[in-house]
């Protein structure tokens, strides 16, 4: 069994999350096999990234410990491209940020341990999002916040439809979902109806 470290060293705090990664393994006895440090995009596919060339390598019962899931993907969709691979190859994945591990190798995924960890990464995925689109206009000079008056052109979670199609084809539960993209259930409920009505969902 060979234990991936997986580095991304295009990341801004990139000492810090090293350092915290060597005390994850410590924590967890866990023994370094292999190193590899990624400077490429986070925007990038993860198909097109080291990321998929180290999976392609790893066998039965490997390990891949990365500090965080936006790392390794820029989306949601992806990471779950990502562990549903490693569920298949039963390879144990590690996500330092988090101080979890979702254990493939002989056992059952935990239906409710997984949406848990998946809850976090679309939260912090929503936040990265959101900070970016920010920093965008500020530096841009354009104002931040909607101009009084303006309705959306779009509906709330119409950015989110892949993910939530998704969600609903691996038969997550609608509440969980709203979790998962960060809204009230009636939100999410009401943006059904509609996409129904209008039939662009089916």
């Amino acid at each position: 069994m060979t234990c991936y470290v997986y580095l991304h060293t295009d990341s801004a705090d990139v000492k810090n999350e090293k350092a915290q990664i060597e005390a994850y393994l410590t924590q967890n006895n866990l023994k370094t096999d292999k190193v590899v440090s990624d400077s490429e995009p986070a925007k990038l596919h993860w198909t097109e990234r080291e990321i998929n060339r180290i999976i392609k390598d790893m066998r039965e019962g490997d390990s891949l410990v990365v500090y965080e899931p936006n790392h390794i993907a820029c989306s949601t969709s992806q990471i779950l491209e990502i562990l549903t691979i490693c569920a298949t190859h039963n390879i144990d994945v590690h996500f330092v940020k988090y101080s979890v591990a979702i254990k493939n190798a002989g056992s059952n995924i935990n239906t409710q341990h997984l949406l848990n960890i998946i809850s976090k990464i679309e939260s912090d995925f929503v936040s990265k999002r959101t900070t970016q689109a920010l920093a965008r206009r500020k530096a841009a000079g354009l104002p931040l916040g909607r101009p009084k008056g303006r309705q959306n052109k779009s509906l709330k979670l119409d950015k989110f439809k892949d993910e939530i199609e998704k969600y609903m084809n691996l038969g997550i539960s609608k509440a969980s979902i709203a979790k998962l993209v960060d809204c009230h259930p009636q939100t999410l409920y009401d943006w059904l109806d509609r996409k129904e009505n209008r039939k662009t969902i089916h």
